[in-house]
């Protein structure tokens, strides 16, 4: 096994670094890889990149006639010369022809790009939702893997802004009917940031002192000149430490202790930052003594303590005597101390944040065998891009010197002029200005039993025990760059647009348009044209009209012409012009015909789609089916996406797990407009799953076709609709599809404010009280007083008088619970546990005392307000939260937290009903109260 040499790493704080590899015998990346199989390597993926290069040609033609007709440069003519597109003032440029051979008109009315955006705006509308199932719903880990798989997809979804990929994939189905997505972590301090890491070091502290042992008589003697000899002798030690003499023990819980403080202190200090693997100038650390120094004075030259007095009897170069026989010492009776490896200085470190980055890479970067029909037969994918060599020399500091010219093999050069033209744009359909500054990236990911192309069987064992799940390898130009073992499907996902047959030959979406324009582009040509040479002459009698003096006069408005009208004629009749020409009156509607139903019967994208007016439809219910109509034909694409996406998201979810080195908190905007932490714990994400997309789920749906839905909802009569509609619940999403911010919904305070208390709720515990039965209404008053109110207070007062039944509850008393019993079934056998940590509030007694056994109450840390709250509204709020996943999951994890929230809604009930027994004339509280006051 060849020993692993240490090679430059990339700092990720300057250029991003991809997901760490598994250990190898020569680097991280195989950085070290012998020169020979970085040839085998070189060999196969050139061997794969050029067996079918004739078809990759062809596609790349297709390709290249999309994204220029996308770009309004339509009047494009192939040549089979250089393979290429060219427009027709290249052509001048190439050959010098004159003017008049090239066409009059280049207008386009850009119909192709109209109908694109249209269909990508469709397909981007949503964002397809995806559902996770375990992969045995006996299994525990499965189960809690997919439930935590969800946060996951949509931590994934919000940090790489998914509805812009969805566009961009809409965009490549619409150019080039090909996209890929690849998923990987990535390190990239200037994209997402640092945090902030303390490093503790290691340091060898010696376990007693240095003695010599006296050959003669075996006394031993204190070394106290033997500081040289430590030195020169021991191994691996270092000048003894404040600790010599101190159990071993002890000096790791001093050394211990000293890190921790010194590791608090640093995370106190904000100042101490610095760069990956470097401390910063301010942070300080630990001599070899263990006392804390100033980094300002590492270098400054001081005496070395030893720990040991030094006699003035003896000095550095005199002979040591053994004290008890008088025999000399010499450096072969010195003795070292023992030593031991304990924590040191810690530094404090910034260092790169990193998460799952997705890419969607088009038909021009990604190249697949044009022959395969599913991924899983593909031999090889390949990313090919272009990036500044100034980077790529950052990211591979070991390769630096190798990167530069050539910046293409042969065989890249058609792809890469191709991709230049594109990605730089300008009037010329060559490839930009030539760049050579921009290196043609390379990276390409082989199955393993793509090595068997390779003759040679040794060398074939040799790299399928290099890399048994598949190989990655990056070459920039000729240089080699890195490799890794690394399975293609852990990272790539590819789709197509349309049914076919192979990678390479199916067509776009929109490939079906670009007929369409050219013929388009041709008529509207004619049409300017007849209308300028159209124009018909006028012909003049030369008796009538004195040409000479008409050349030698300036033409102006409202100029005499020497003109003689011939005897017995009219001058007009000395003129005659010919009828202009006229357009064909079927040239208008061709054209009309091409830009309307020809091209949405070809495309799918009927005006229904995206709004438009049809001729021959005017009722709400014709647009409904043509809407239908159009949504079926967009529905085959949107299916294949639906697929693509679930697909994605569970690669960046095992990408998550693989690389995350911790939990991750998730900042959330709550239902009570308060912001909230949520935790994704790797522990939950070690069980096995898959992915599927929402089966149920339609097709995307506008705005604009939501709101009309809602509107058409608001003025059903139907009372189970209206109830529908006036939960609480719904009226975030009634005013968001209303579009007025500034529409005030009476109760949506309430329900934000009932929010908050519910996660505060949750947070806390409740009140037990415990009085007995003498003192129970009396108890209804010392709980009454947390709700203000004169109201209040005047039951309270009758209370004490009144007996214990239904008529406490009409007056807002507390909700008895009597015994353990009953307390136990509202906080369960957990706050059984919870009871002694639970304050106890004795209410005070009273004289008048009812003989029953004493009960325990309930009281929420929060009690509602009985005149200023929205009863029915938070009520409605509580119950909907007891039902739903985060109340049945307090109950479980916290159920102290639950019974407090249980509590609270027991008030809101109580006060509820008791307002409503007093909107009641002949309600029996009414009746009781009236002869009081």
């Amino acid at each position: 096994m060849p020993t692993p040499t240490r090679t430059p790493n990339a700092d990720p704080g300057i250029v991003p670094v991809e997901s760490p590899a598994a250990a190898s015998p020569f680097g991280p990346n195989n950085e070290q890889l012998p020169e020979r199989l970085q040839e085998a390597l070189r060999r196969i993926v050139q061997q794969f990149s050029t067996e079918s290069e004739l078809s990759r040609r062809q596609e790349i033609r297709r390709i290249k006639q999309a994204h220029q007709f996308w770009r309004g440069l339509q009047y494009l003519w192939w040549s089979e010369r250089d393979q290429n597109w060219h427009l027709p003032f290249e052509q001048k440029l190439a050959d010098n022809s004159s003017i008049e051979d090239l066409p009059r008109y280049e207008f386009v009315t850009n119909i192709y790009q109209a109908f694109g955006l249209s269909i990508i705006s469709v397909l981007s509308q949503d964002v397809p939702r995806v559902r996770f199932f375990p992969s045995s719903a006996q299994a525990e880990e499965d189960v809690a893997a997919a439930k935590s798989a969800t946060e996951v997809a949509q931590l994934v979804e919000r940090n790489n802004r998914v509805g812009n990929l969805i566009v961009d994939e809409a965009f490549q189905l619409w150019t080039g009917g090909k996209a890929g997505a690849y998923v990987r972590y990535v390190v990239d301090g200037q994209r997402f940031g640092f945090h902030p890491e303390n490093e503790i070091g290691l340091r060898e502290v010696k376990l007693g002192d240095d003695v010599y042992v006296c050959p003669a008589c075996g006394a031993q003697t204190a070394a106290t000149l033997g500081a040289r000899h430590s030195e020169r002798n021991a191994p691996g030690a270092s000048s003894p430490s404040r600790f010599t003499g101190t159990p071993a023990h002890a000096v790791e819980e001093s050394l211990f202790s000293a890190a921790s403080d010194d590791l608090s202190n640093a995370k106190r200090d904000p100042s101490t930052s610095g760069r990956p693997g470097r401390p910063s100038a301010q942070v300080r650390s630990m001599d070899s003594g263990g006392a804390a120094v100033d980094d300002s004075r590492r270098d400054s030259p001081r005496v070395p303590e030893t720990g040991i007095d030094r006699t003035p009897e003896t000095g550095d170069d005199g002979p040591i005597s053994c004290p008890a026989c008088g025999a000399l010492l010499t450096e072969e009776d010195f003795v070292a101390a023992e030593t031991i490896t304990v924590p040191a200085a810690q530094t404090r470190l910034r260092v790169a944040n990193g998460q799952e980055v997705i890419t969607i890479v088009g038909g021009l970067e990604l190249k697949t065998p044009p022959w395969a029909n599913e991924m899983h037969e593909y031999p090889y994918v390949q990313w090919n891009m272009e990036v500044h060599s100034a980077r790529l020399r950052a990211a591979y500091p070991h390769a630096a010197d190798k990167i530069g010219p050539p910046v293409a093999s042969g065989a890249q050069q058609y792809e890469r002029l191709a991709r230049l033209a594109q990605s730089q744009g300008g009037p010329l359909t060559e490839g930009g200005d030539f760049n050579p500054s921009l290196i043609t990236f390379q990276r390409t990911w082989l199955r393993p039993w793509a090595f068997f192309a390779l003759e040679d069987k040794s060398l074939r064992d040799e790299l399928l025990a290099l890399f048994p799940d598949g190989a990655y390898v990056a070459f920039a130009g000729d240089a080699y760059c890195e490799s890794r073992n690394e399975n293609m499907d852990d990272h790539w996902r590819v789709m197509h647009a349309l049914p076919g047959d192979g990678s390479s030959g199916r067509p776009a979406l929109g490939d079906s348009l670009i007929s369409v324009q050219e013929r388009f582009n041709t008529l509207s040509n004619l049409q300017i044209e007849t209308y300028e040479y159209g124009i018909p002459p006028i012909y003049a009698d030369s008796e009538v009209l004195d040409f000479d003096a008409l050349q030698n006069q300036t033409a102006e408005p409202g100029s005499h012409y020497p003109a003689r009208a011939k005897a017995g004629q009219s001058l007009a009749s000395g003129f005659f012009q010919p009828e202009p020409a006229q357009v064909p009156s079927d040239l208008a509607q061709h054209a009309a015909n091409l830009m309307g139903p020809i091209a949405q019967f070809l495309t799918g994208a009927f005006p229904a789609l995206f709004g438009g007016s049809m001729d021959n439809t005017s009722t709400a219910a014709g647009y409904s089916m043509a809407r239908d109509q159009a949504m079926g034909r967009i529905g085959l694409v949107w299916r294949r996406m639906k697929f693509f996406h679930a697909d994605v998201m569970l690669l960046a979810v095992d990408c998550f797990r693989r690389n995350r080195p911790n939990d991750v908190e998730v900042t959330l905007l709550g239902a009570g407009a308060a912001f909230e932490s949520k935790w994704i714990r790797l522990a939950d994400l070690k069980g096995n799953l898959f992915s599927y997309p929402e089966t149920d789920e339609q097709y995307p749906t506008l705005w604009s076709q939501q709101r009309a839905v809602l509107l058409q909802l608001m003025g059903s009569p139907d009372p189970q609709i209206q109830s529908v509609l006036g939960h609480p619940e719904n009226f975030a999403l009634i005013k968001r599809l209303i579009g007025l911010e500034d529409f005030v919904i009476p109760d949506e305070e309430s329900r934000t404010k009932q929010y908050r208390e519910i996660a505060q709720l949750v947070a806390e515990s409740p009140i037990v009280a415990s009085s007995d039965a003498a003192d129970r209404t009396n108890g209804f008053a010392g709980a009454r007083h947390l709700v203000p109110g004169a109201d209040s207070r005047r039951d309270a007062a009758h209370s004490a008088s009144a007996p214990v039944g239904s008529a406490d509850v009409e007056r807002g008393g507390l909700p008895p619970l009597s015994g353990v019993g009953a307390r136990s079934s509202v906080m369960g056998e957990a706050s059984l546990a919870h009871e002694t940590a639970v304050p106890r509030h004795r209410t005070p007694q009273v004289t008048e005392s009812i003989s029953a056994p004493a009960v325990d109450v309930v009281l929420p840390s929060i009690m509602p307000d009985e005149f200023a709250d929205n009863h029915a509204v938070e009520l409605e709020i509580c119950m909907r939260w007891f039902s739903s996943d985060a109340g049945q999951v307090a109950k479980i994890e916290s159920p102290a937290g639950y019974a407090n929230v249980r509590a609270h809604a027991l008030f809101h009930r109580d006060f509820l009903l008791k307002q409503q027994r007093q909107a009641q004339p002949n309600s029996p509280s009414n009746a009781q109260r009236s002869p009081q006051t």
